[in-house]
């Protein structure tokens, strides 16, 4: 019997902009697929610390894949992880300190913070990753749209950048959603004919491609939606059942 897997993204697809959700139709829709043997993914731009509460401990979670691909995790255990290199960070941290721009450095237990408030760590200078946070596993970076020429030119090239709403998200070069989703493919030995990946935006795009079926939510970006096989409902008017649905999953 085919087995078919579900990539999830978060933010645009399960929750909206105003972080409502995730949504009772749709989780509803997901709990029934997974008790007739689909698998769920999460698929995520977000580090693992950011992974919001309500998607912890639900029961369809067979795995993550976080930070764009750098992170990934089955049965609860990392099987795969590229943190940002502690020389880098020191790097970053530094140039955003001096540049008084604000950035927000993502991990799997703990978030720090270049001029940020808010229940982070803070970086006060750009030796503290090599100092007091030198045990510090980062994923990806969120800086502020306010970076200047030379911010931006330093960050690309180590980091693909996505604009999103209030920050830029960067992601380390060479990692990628379809990444992570072809690694738990192979690991758990299941077929890419019978994926689906359903998601919103332009860090979307590389596993809309690669899934044997790619779904963009109504909300997504017009880029997404010219390469999608299909389009959903927008996010909170049953974006995902819609797409279960549709499938014949659930």
């Amino acid at each position: 019997m085919s087995v078919h897997s579900v990539f999830l993204d978060i933010d645009g697809t399960l929750i909206s902009g105003d972080s409502s959700g995730p949504f009772n139709d749709d989780i509803a829709g997901i709990e029934k697929a997974w008790k007739k043997g689909t698998k769920f993914f999460l698929c995520t731009g977000r580090s693992l610390i950011q992974i919001p509460k309500t998607l912890e401990n639900v029961v369809w979670k067979d795995g993550v894949v976080a930070a764009g691909g750098a992170h990934v995790i089955l049965a609860g255990k990392n099987i795969y992880h590229n943190w940002i290199p502690v020389p880098l960070l020191c790097e970053v941290a530094g140039l955003l300190l001096a540049k008084n721009k604000k950035c927000g450095f993502r991990g799997d237990k703990y978030s720090y913070a270049v001029n940020q408030s808010g229940n982070r760590l803070h970086i006060t200078s750009a030796s503290d990753f090599a100092g007091k946070y030198a045990d510090a596993k980062v994923s990806m970076l969120t800086v502020d749209h306010s970076i200047g020429n030379e911010e931006r030119a330093f960050l690309e090239k180590h980091f693909d950048i996505y604009p999103q709403i209030p920050h830029l998200d960067c992601f380390i070069k060479g990692e990628g959603k379809a990444k992570g989703m072809n690694l738990i493919l192979d690991t758990l030995g299941l077929e890419k004919k019978y994926s689906i990946a359903i998601g919103d935006s332009s860090n979307d795009m590389d596993i809309i491609q690669c899934a044997g079926t790619g779904i963009a939510v109504g909300n997504a970006c017009e880029e997404l939606k010219e390469k999608a096989s299909w389009i959903s409902a927008p996010v909170g008017e049953g974006a995902v059942v819609k797409a279960l649905e549709y499938l014949g999953l659930c």
